[in-house]
């Protein structure tokens, strides 16, 4: 069970673990035989927040498939009904044919996470786009950095990733890359001030201020920054700060200390409101990678993107 904190009961000690690495992604890293970590998008974030870069946008004319327009990614449109553990997953995805094509595969992390319509709950999907989506936990590719026999999955009920053990039985949404594209010698522009990310396309603060702030200083402050000669920062939706997760990363902070030094294992404000409601807003805790929600008065720190 799930509460208001993203916790879940324990579960029995998982065996061993299969992944996959995603297609046009970096150089893997190996967590476990035939598993591995995926870290990073060579796409721009697609974000479900009006007003946001990359807005998404799904190709719906298949009743099979759905084509992201943003990320080149197509996804199995319908699903099953059973729960399977993690190798199941992977080897459900590696079997499936469907619309003609028969290189499936389960989703990364960061993937899965790009399809999160953060506006909305249960289910935090586009619903047109994706019918009949449970409420349910989905497995990822992607194992955790410091437990083999764990990965990570996306809850779709209010829309966070978190990892948990190999056995547990989850729901499985398949994904076959439509759009390659290349992949990238490295991942950062790293200058001075700033980091852009060469995959997303963002650009990043590159040292974040000592001091902590509520929701909507933290979105204050980002709007009136000036850094590297730029102007126009803002506070980063909850999907795009989830692209800096570093999945390699054992322990905190989970993100690159190379682009980002200093960077605190703490909460970092997103500028998204849980289900589009201002009572709730999202962060993203680099100790662990995880997304949690909480009361706009709580003070994290931010990190601006522009």
């Amino acid at each position: 069970m799930v509460g208001l904190c993203g916790c879940r009961e324990g579960k029995p000690a998982p065996a061993g673990a299969v992944g996959l690495a995603a297609e046009g992604g970096p150089a893997a890293t190996a967590a476990a035989p035939g598993a591995v970590v995926v870290a990073w998008a060579t796409w721009p974030m697609p974000n479900s927040t009006p007003g946001l870069p990359n807005p998404q946008s799904f190709d719906t004319q298949s009743a099979s498939v759905v084509i992201d327009q943003v990320t080149g990614l197509m996804w199995q449109r319908n699903l099953g009904d059973k729960f399977v553990t993690f190798a199941d997953a992977v080897q459900q995805c590696q079997e499936l044919t469907l619309a003609g094509y028969d290189d499936w595969r389960l989703p990364s992390r960061v993937e899965l996470v790009s399809i999160l319509d953060v506006t909305r709950t249960q289910p935090s999907i586009n619903v047109t786009a994706f019918p009949q989506t449970p409420n349910d936990w989905f497995w990822t590719s992607s194992v955790a950095a410091d437990n083999p026999q764990a990965a990570w999955y996306v809850y779709f009920y209010f829309g966070y990733p978190k990892t948990d053990d190999v056995t547990n039985q989850f729901s499985v949404r398949c994904v076959r890359t439509a759009t390659p594209r290349p992949a990238l010698a490295t991942r950062y522009d790293i200058q001075t001030d700033t980091v852009r990310d060469i995959g997303t396309g963002l650009t990043w603060e590159r040292a974040v201020p000592a001091q902590t702030f509520a929701f909507d200083a933290a979105r204050r402050y980002c709007s009136q920054l000036t850094l590297g000669g730029q102007t126009g920062w803002r506070a980063p939706s909850l999907v795009e700060l989830l692209t800096l997760i570093d999945e390699r990363a054992a322990v905190g902070p989970m993100i690159d200390t190379a682009a980002f030094p200093n960077t605190p294992s703490e909460a970092f404000w997103s500028s998204s409101y849980f289900g589009n409601s201002p009572g709730m807003a999202w962060q993203v805790y680099f100790d662990h990678g995880n997304g949690l929600y909480g009361l706009p008065n709580a003070t994290f720190r931010v990190r601006c993107v522009i």
